[in-house]
C-alpha cells in the first residue's frame, strides 16, 4: 500500500480528485483476494459447523409444520384472495418460527455466545436484552428496571382494573387486599447506580397515589353496581417494610443474582401483611404457631441462569441463604388448604421459596409464612410470571369451575410484581357463570395414561429462550378428533392439553406444533401432577371457553406419521 499524489486526478473516468490532505488507500490484488476469502469463510463457517454438529430437529419440524400450515390455508374455504392472504400470514409466522429455531439450535452460537456475553457484561460496562449488571456482581432483571423509567400515563388503567376486580370479589362477599411487590432496583438502587446513597425507594410512576387512585375508581365502581355496603379494597405497600429494613442495616433485601427478595425480607413482609389482615378484620386474630426450624440452601439466581453465562463466571456464583420451612399437621410439609378463608393469588414472589423447581428450597414461601403468622390455613393460587391479566383470569376460572370454593373465602390477597402496574395487561376480565365440564372433552382417568392420535386446533404462546428468567414453560394445546392410538376407536372429540415446550431454557420439539397438524400424544390426568405443574408459567389459548375445560398433561406430543 502506498500514498498517491493527491494532486494527480484519479484514473477512473468521471471521478473527482482527492482534496489536499486526504489520502487514498490502495489494496493490492492478493491482499484483497485474501481478505475476501477470509470474509466468505467467516460467513460460511457458522452454518457449516451447525450442519456438521448441530441439532436440526426443531428447524426441520418448523419447516414441516409451516409448510403444512400454508397448504391448509391455500386449500381452505373462502375466496381465493382471502386464502392467499391467510397463506401469506401463516408463511410469515412460519419463517419467524424457523429463524428462531435455527438461532436456538445453533451449536456455533451456543459455543461463542456465553463467553462473549460474559466479557461484555463484566468488562464492557454493557447490559443485555434481559439484564443490567450492577456493582458487586449484582444482576438486575431488565423489565424491573425499565418499569421505573416509564413516563407519566403508563399503566393509567391499572387502578380501574384493580377496583373492578375488587368489586367482582365483593359481589361474592370476598374482600381484596392488593400487594404489589417492588423490584430489586427499587429497594437497592445503590447497587445499580454509582453507589451513591438514596433517601427513598425508586418506584414506578404514580406509586404514591396508587391507594387514592384505586379508592377513587372503587367508589365509581360500587356506585354503578349497587355495592355501597361492600368494604373497600386494601392496598398494602411492602416497599415501606423492605426500605425500612434496609435502612436499619438488616442486610440485603434481595438476592444478588436473582430477581426476587431474600427469605428474611419475605418473612418480614408476611408478618406485616398478617397484622394488616387482622387489623382490617379480614382474618381472625393471630393464633400461636410453632416456630419453624432453619436450613441453609444454596442456589443460582434466575437472572444469572437466564443469561446462560459460562461456568466459572463471577456473575454466575451461587448464593447461600437460610430458609424456614413451615410444617403442617403431623410434621408434614405445609400444603395449601382449599377451604381456607384466606387465599393468596401470586406469582414467583409467592413461589420463590415454595417451589423446588426455582432452586431455593421448598415449603418456605410467602403463603407458608403468611399461614404461620396468621395461625390459620391459607389457600394458594400461584403461577410464575402471572401478570396483571393472567392472575385475574386464574381466579375467575377457579370460581367458574367451583362456585362453592369462592363462597368459602373471606379475603383474596393479590400479590403482583410492581412492574405490572406500568407494563401489564389491564384488560377487563369477564367472570363466567358456573361452568360444567363439556361432554365433548376427553379427560384421562386419574392414574392412567392414554395414547391418542389427534389434530391440533390451537396452540398457546411458546417462549423464547433467554427472554424469561424461568427455566421451564408449559403451553396449552387444543386437540380435536381424538382417537385411541392402538385401536383407532374414537374418543370424546376434544381435549385441552398442557405440554412442556421449554425445559432448562431449551426449546423442545413441541415448540414447533401448529394448528391443523396431525399428532400423536400421551395424555395423563393433569390432577395427578398438579402440585408440580401449577406454579409453572405457561402460554394459554386465546379461546376462553376451551381454557375453562379440565386439562390433561402430555409428557410428549409428536407428529403422527401413519
Amino acid at each position: 500500500m502506498h500514498r498517491p499524489n493527491v494532486d494527480v486526478p484519479l484514473k477512473f473516468p468521471g471521478s473527482v480528485p482527492y482534496a489536499s490532505g486526504w489520502e487514498r488507500t490502495v489494496v493490492a490484488r492478493p491482499v484483497a483476494i485474501g481478505l475476501s476469502i477470509v470474509f466468505c469463510l467467516g460467513l460460511l463457517s457458522v452454518p457449516a459447523i451447525d450442519a456438521w454438529r448441530g441439532d436440526w430437529g426443531a428447524p426441520v419440524q418448523a419447516v414441516r409444520s409451516g409448510t403444512g400450515a400454508v397448504v391448509r390455508a391455500l386449500s381452505g374455504d373462502g375466496p381465493w384472495w382471502r386464502r392467499l392472504l391467510e397463506a401469506n400470514r401463516v408463511a410469515l409466522a412460519g419463517i419467524k418460527k424457523f429463524e428462531t429455531a435455527v438461532e436456538d439450535s445453533s451449536v456455533a452460537a451456543s459455543a461463542v455466545r456465553p463467553a462473549t456475553l460474559d466479557a461484555l457484561l463484566r468488562h464492557g460496562g454493557a447490559g443485555s436484552e434481559e439484564a443490567y449488571v450492577g456493582g458487586d456482581g449484582w444482576l438486575f432483571y431488565r423489565r424491573d428496571v425499565d418499569a421505573l423509567m416509564r413516563p407519566e400515563g403508563a399503566g393509567k388503567r391499572a387502578p380501574e382494573a384493580i377496583a373492578e376486580f375488587a368489586a367482582d370479589l365483593a359481589s361474592h362477599g370476598v374482600r381484596l387486599v392488593f400487594m404489589p411487590v417492588p423490584g430489586k432496583a427499587s429497594i437497592h438502587p445503590e447497587h445499580l447506580g454509582s453507589g451513591r446513597a438514596f433517601d427513598h425507594p425508586l418506584m414506578p410512576v404514580r406509586w404514591e397515589a396508587l391507594r387514592e387512585d384505586v379508592l377513587r375508581a372503587w367508589k365509581s365502581e360500587i356506585a354503578a353496581r349497587g355495592l355501597q355496603d361492600a368494604r373497600p379494597p386494601v392496598v398494602f405497600d411492602p416497599a415501606r417494610v423492605l426500605w425500612n429494613r434496609k435502612q436499619m442495616s438488616r442486610g440485603d433485601q434481595y438476592l444478588a443474582t436473582d430477581s426476587h427478595w431474600s427469605p428474611e425480607a419475605m418473612e418480614a413482609v408476611a408478618a406485616d401483611l398478617a397484622a394488616v389482615l387482622v387489623a382490617e378484620g379480614a382474618a381472625p386474630p393471630m393464633a400461636a404457631f410453632p416456630e419453624p426450624g432453619s436450613i441453609w440452601v444454596s442456589g443460582l439466581g434466575d437472572t444469572a441462569r437466564m443469561l446462560e453465562l459460562p461456568e466459572g463466571s463471577p456473575l454466575r456464583r451461587e448464593q447461600k441463604v437460610v430458609i424456614r420451612p413451615v410444617m403442617g399437621i403431623g410434621g408434614k410439609p405445609w400444603m395449601p388448604d382449599r377451604w381456607g378463608e384466606v387465599v393468596l393469588l401470586g406469582d414467583s414472589y409467592t413461589n420463590i421459596y415454595s417451589s423446588k423447581d426455582l432452586g431455593w428450597g421448598e415449603s418456605a414461601g410467602l403463603a407458608e409464612q403468611l399461614s404461620r403468622f396468621l395461625g390459620v390455613p391459607v389457600d394458594r393460587i400461584s403461577r410464575n410470571d402471572a401478570g396483571a391479566l393472567e392472575a385475574r383470569r386464574m381466579l375467575a376460572a377457579a370460581a367458574a369451575k367451583d362456585p362453592e370454593w369462592l363462597r368459602g373465602k373471606k379475603v383474596v390477597v393479590w400479590q403482583l410484581a410492581a412492574r405490572e402496574l406500568v407494563e401489564g395487561d389491564w384488560s377487563p376480565v369477564a367472570w363466567q357463570g358456573e361452568v360444567a365440564a363439556s361432554a365433548g372433552f376427553f379427560v384421562a382417568p386419574p392414574g392412567h395414561a392414554v395414547e391418542v392420535v389427534a389434530s391440533v386446533a390451537g396452540v398457546g404462546l411458546v417462549p423464547r429462550p433467554g427472554t424469561t428468567p424461568y427455566a421451564d414453560f408449559l403451553t396449552a394445546v387444543h386437540l380435536t378428533d381424538l382417537r385411541d392410538a392402538a385401536s383407532g376407536k374414537s374418543l370424546d372429540g376434544e381435549s385441552l392439553v398442557y405440554v412442556f415446550t421449554m425445559r432448562g431454557h431449551r426449546l423442545l420439539p413441541e415448540a414447533a406444533l401448529s394448528s391443523g397438524q396431525r399428532v400423536r400424544a400421551r395424555l395423563s390426568n393433569y390432577g395427578d401432577q398438579a402440585a408440580t405443574l401449577d406454579s409453572l408459567n405457561r402460554g394459554e389459548l386465546d379461546d376462553v371457553d376451551v381454557m375453562l375445560e379440565t386439562p390433561n398433561f402430555a409428557p410428549w406430543i409428536e407428529p403422527w406419521r401413519p
